[in-house]
Order: structure tokens, then sequence, then C-alpha cells
């Protein structure tokens, strides 16, 4: 991998403010989400992803709200004003009916947060990536406005995910686009200001330009951690080759090459989990919101609270010794807050009794990976498992892979049950890597469940009908996009659980979206204080 250099960087002195030359050859690009992720992500998808190698096509949705979003924001403050209301009234015509309910609750939180603060849009030429010692960074830079008190930056969200928890400087997004900004700054104090404009949440403050040097130290902290992880670029698979584009003479994945066309609505490889598949088959349209055009959700639905808690005790408690150490469960249990505590005790207890340990285990919540080719319609199928272990069968060794369950029993086989089924799929060339045959085991934790099911010990046979339904099902999806249709199924038991229930046009249960709106304060200010002057922690709900 090339390093980069730096001959006018002097100890402590930031060069973003300094233009560089392009330099021959390829440039490596440097983004919000690679920094995040260098420390994480598989060093092969890193490397790659860092030096801008060709890559399988995957489509960029979220630019499908932010792009009109912005545009109709650059139009508004094309003088200088506050926004008011019905300025973005028919913002996102065109798109889908739930993009423009997204888009909607984005202009009543952008019109709220930044009523009676006049701005005028100044164009800092960061719309495409900055280059800087021989690097491109990149990363969205939404909104930088002029206002009576300085330049400000205004970046938003549309899609949830992290909020600050007090300063908009703790994000990495926000630290690269203050760098990248440091020649239309030029010198002076930069208003930040990071605004959740789906769920109402504000983040601002004014940053100093003595704060720059501590921002650059931590870009370039990244950098060589970025750097040091690439420089052996091995594949480690796992949860990094669903979102990878990077097969093509992956060694983890044989067979692969780039797939796909600009033009298309699809990822050249399409990505199947036992959870986005279960979907698919409910409702292709809340399928297509929910893992297509990543729409936020506009309702609640029943999280797996209790699951993922039994789940991160049973794994703490592996990685630490036994579950039948009783001292053990117990310092796990009073370690962590977890809910119902007695009930997670009860359902370890119940765990031992078809814990295959002190068999090997060879992890706890892991994630593997399996690649299928396709000249059109390829896929890489994940998925994730509770428990694998090496057991001894009575023919030979054994991959058993353990999933445990908190609710009822669906099926009395293991075999009938879509998810085991691309369980089985994926995780059979590990087994056949080890000599070993497969087995699927359901574990039913809870206490009104008396059998489990029997497990699923799938032959050569099972396995290839398995790949031959899941790339049938692809082929259903490509259909359907081709078709444009994304169908809602309109039933009244699905769209009650459903995320979109209250936003989707076709819901047999209609709901009031659980986004927050914004409620008239019994004092000054939009949001009950004065929050323009200093650090501020503007949050409603």
């Amino acid at each position: 991998m090339r390093k980069w250099c730096s001959p006018l960087r002097r100890p402590g002195q930031s060069t973003f403010g300094v233009v560089d030359e392009a330099p021959p050859g390829p440039i490596p690009r440097i983004t919000p989400w690679l920094l995040q992720q260098a420390d994480t992500m598989c060093p092969r998808r890193l490397q790659r992803t860092h030096e801008g190698s060709p890559a399988s096509h995957d489509p960029v949705h979220r630019s499908r709200m932010r792009e009109p979003f912005l545009a109709r924001l650059r139009e508004i403050h094309a003088e200088l004003r506050a926004p008011v209301a019905g300025d973005l009234d028919d913002v996102g015509v065109g798109l889908e009916p739930e993009e423009q309910a997204v888009l909607a609750q984005a202009a009543h939180w952008y019109t709220q947060v930044f009523a009676g603060r006049p701005a005028v849009w100044e164009d800092a030429d960061v719309d495409h990536p900055t280059l800087r010692r021989g690097l491109r960074v990149g990363g969205w830079v939404d909104l930088t406005v002029r206002t009576d008190e300085g330049p400000e930056l205004r970046q938003f969200s549309l899609w949830g995910g992290r909020t600050p928890s007090v300063d908009p400087m703790e994000l990495a997004a926000v630290r690269v686009a203050f760098l990248r900004l440091t020649p239309w700054i030029a010198g002076r104090p930069l208003r930040v200001a990071w605004a959740d404009l789906v769920n109402g949440q504000v983040r601002e403050r004014l940053v100093g330009p003595e704060e720059r040097p501590a921002v650059t130290e931590w870009f370039d902290e990244q950098l060589a951690v970025l750097e040091e992880r690439t420089a052996d670029p091995r594949p480690e698979p796992g949860d990094d080759c669903g979102g990878c584009g990077f097969v093509a003479g992956c060694p983890e994945h044989r067979k692969g090459a780039l797939y796909g066309r600009k033009r298309d609505v699809l990822p050249g490889i399409l990505h199947l989990t036992p959870t986005n598949l279960d979907v698919w088959r409910s409702c292709r349209r809340e399928w297509r919101n929910r893992y297509l055009f990543q729409v936020p959700a506009s309702d609640t639905h029943p999280g797996p609270v209790h699951g993922q808690q039994l789940h991160d005790a049973l794994r703490l408690v592996h990685e630490r010794g036994s579950c039948r150490d009783e001292a053990l469960v117990q310092d796990v249990l009073d370690g962590h807050a977890f809910v119902d505590g007695e009930r997670i005790r009860s359902e370890i207890l119940r765990h031992t009794r078809c814990c295959p340990s002190p068999a090997p285990a060879i992890g706890h919540e892991i994630t593997r990976a399996r690649f299928h080719p396709h000249p059109t319609a390829p896929f890489m199928a994940t998925a994730r498992l509770d428990a694998l272990w090496l057991v001894d069968g009575a023919t030979g060794p054994v991959l058993d892979a353990h999933d445990y369950k908190t609710g009822r029993v669906w099926n009395d086989r293991v075999a009938d049950d879509a998810q085991a089924r691309l369980q089985a799929w994926v995780l059979a060339p590990l087994a056949e890597a080890r000599g070993a045959a497969l087995r699927i085991t359901f574990e039913h934790l809870a206490a009104e469940v008396l059998d489990d099911p029997e497990p699923f010990e799938p032959d050569a046979d099972d396995l290839e009908a398995i790949g031959a339904e899941l790339h049938a099902t692809v082929l259903e999806i490509r259909a359907e996009a081709d078709a444009g249709e994304w169908a809602g199924v309109a039933d009244t038991e699905l769209c009650g659980r459903c995320r979109y229930r209250s936003i989707c046009p076709v819901s047999a249960a209609p709901a009031v979206p659980v986004w927050p709106t914004y409620e008239e304060p019994d004092d000054d200010g939009p949001f009950g204080t004065d929050t323009h002057g200093g650090t501020s922690d503007r949050v409603t709900s």
C-alpha cells in the first residue's frame, strides 16, 4: 500500500488549508466512515475501499432524500433569511410516499430548529472530495451558510443512527467536515449545528480555530490505524462480507467478479440474511423501505430486548468459563444491567441441559458468510450464529450450530425453518473444511416450551436444494426491482407489526408516526431556552 507523506507539514501544523496538486496515478480516498471503521473492518475491504479499487455496483439510496432536501435548502437560503412554514411543502415530489413522509418531518424540524436564524448559503466547494496530502478526503458536508455571526455548518441526519451525547464534534463526519472547511472558514470560529431532523434532536456549539490541531491529530491517528491494518490486507470473513463489493479475487469467496450496472436500483451483489429474507417473504414493500432505501422507521416494533440480553449473558458466561458455574453466572448477572435477571438465570439453567461444553467452541455470536456466483444474480448470504461447537458424533465430528430462542416453537422440525435452512447453507463449507457433519440446533429456553424441535442435519441434497431456493428468491427480488411495483400485503396482522404502517399507502393498520413533533414551549426560544451561544444540548422528545 502506498504511504502518504506531506513535506509541507510540520508537527502540530494542519495542512487542510493548503490545496495540493494532484499526484500521478490513483489517489487513495478517506471518508469519515473509513476512519470510524479503521480498527474493525476486514483489512482487505478496508484497503480496497481506501485505494478506490474497482468494485461491484452499490447504489447509495440515502442520496434519494438528501439531495432534493439540500437543493431546496440552498434555494431558500439563496438570500439572507430564516426558514418559514411552507418553504419545504413540496420537497421530494416524485419520491415514494414513505420518503415524502420523512422529508415532511425533516421540513417540520428544520423550520422549527432554525426559525429566527437568518442565513445565506455559500458554496464552500466541498461537494466533491477535497485533495489533501495526496488523499481524496470525502464525506457529506450538508449546508454551509453565513449568518450575521459568521460561518455556520448545518449537518443533518435523516436516517437515525448515532446521536452525539452533547458535542456535535463527537461525530467523525462533523470532524472531517470541519477540517475540509478550513479554507472557507479562513481562521474564523465556526458554528456547528448537527440536527436529527426526524427525531428532533439538535447538538450545536461554536468551534474555534484553536481546536483544529487536535482534530487534525485525531485524523492522523485514525489514518495511521488504517495504514497499519491495510499493510497486510488479509480477508477476515464475517460481518463485512454482506456489504463488500470486492469479492473479485477474494480468497475467501472463490469465483467472485464485478457485478451490476450503474442504472440498477439493486446492488450488484444482493445480501441475504435470515431477517431480511423473512421480511421479503412477509412484505416486499417493507423489504424495499427497510433494506434497500433505508427509510427510517415511523412506528414502534416489539424489539427483542429480553432475547438480546439473554444472548449477551450466555456469550459472556461462555467466554469467561462454564455455564454450569453458578458463581460465574451470578457474577455476570450482577455485573450487567440485565432486566429480569431471574428469568435469564432460569433460561441459562435450561441451556445447561443441552450445552455441548466442555466440547471446544469455535465461537459465540459470530457471523459467517458464503458467496453464490451467478452472471446476473449473484448473492452473499450471511448468518449470525449464537454458538458454534465441534462435538463428537456417532460417526465422526459434528459442527453443531446452536440458536437460542426465547419465544414459541414455530416448527416441530428445524429443517422446516427458513432461517435454519439459510444458516445451514452458509455453514456447510466450514463443516466440510473441518471434515465434520453439520447440525443446526434450536434451543428454546422459555419455561413454557417443553420440547425443542428436531435438529436439522442436512445432507448434500438438502444443501443443493437450499442453494436453489435462495437463488430463486434472488431472481424474484431482481424481477420485482425491474418491475418497480414493490407491492404491500395490506394484511391487518402483518401490517400491525410493520415499522412503516403509519406512512405506507397500502397499510391495513393505520397509525400515527412515533416521530416527535414540536410543541410550543412556555418560555422564550424555539426550545424553551436560549441556546444560540456556546455549547448547547437541544433535545426534544
